[in-house]
């Protein structure tokens, strides 16, 4: 018979990492409340707690990686809840901090989107990244925007460096690269999966940004 665990038993449970696959956020926050209940009734310690935080801190943080989501701005969002879980002494108050990390790493995960000091900018960005898996236009971001096509383009273009559309393929092609790697999926899914018009479509544009076509990206990095 084994011992029960002392740690978070979430930790050893398959179903919480299912929906963090799945960007189930709102299912992983309601499991998360329902577990804070019963930790107030068995009085779990704060040490405890916290550890156990800890680890859930960097289990987020490597789902988020492993997902093909760039590094650039991850350190600030694991250093945030690391040194809070450090200094706080009392339980609900770790709760309380366990449940805004949830937030803050899904919101990451689901929208993957970068931060700039412009408003138009990130509203763009988080257009792009939600709609990943739909077929966008320049016209259709424009309009679900509010705002005109030239201006769009143009701050875009100011601001990050290249064109909405050249950035809204490289996006779908990381995605994609993801994709070929953890996933079974055909490439004529993955092409029709990131909104793109045929196998044939989806092909030329990887190729375009890759190098290579997605079957030979599949292949290689299978041999490696």
């Amino acid at each position: 018979m084994y011992d029960t665990f002392e740690s978070d038993s979430y930790l050893f449970n398959n179903d919480i990492f299912f929906l963090v696959e799945a960007r189930l956020k709102e299912d992983i926050l309601q499991l998360t409340r329902e577990k804070h209940v019963r930790e107030i009734e068995d009085d779990l310690s704060v040490v405890d707690k916290r550890n156990d935080l800890l680890i859930w801190n960097a289990i987020y943080i490597r789902e988020i990686i492993k997902s093909g989501i760039s590094k650039k701005y991850l350190h600030p969002s694991y250093n945030k809840f690391y040194k809070s879980a450090q200094v706080s002494n009392d339980l609900k108050e770790l709760q309380s901090l366990e449940l805004k990390m949830i937030e803050a790493h899904l919101d990451i995960l689901i929208n993957d989107v970068q931060i700039t000091d412009n408003y138009i900018i990130n509203r763009i960005l988080n257009y792009l990244h939600i709609n990943i898996e739909s077929h966008v236009s320049l016209e259709k971001l424009s309009k679900d925007l509010s705002i005109s096509m030239g201006y769009a383009s143009d701050i875009f273009k100011k601001h990050m460096g290249i064109s909405v559309m050249l950035y809204s393929k490289r996006l779908k092609i990381e995605r994609a690269k993801t994709l070929l790697l953890n996933t079974d999926k055909s490439i004529l899914d993955i092409g029709i999966l990131l909104g793109f018009y045929d196998q044939s479509h989806f092909s030329r544009t990887f190729k375009s940004i890759a190098g290579v076509s997605p079957t030979e990206y599949r292949n290689k990095k299978a041999e490696n």
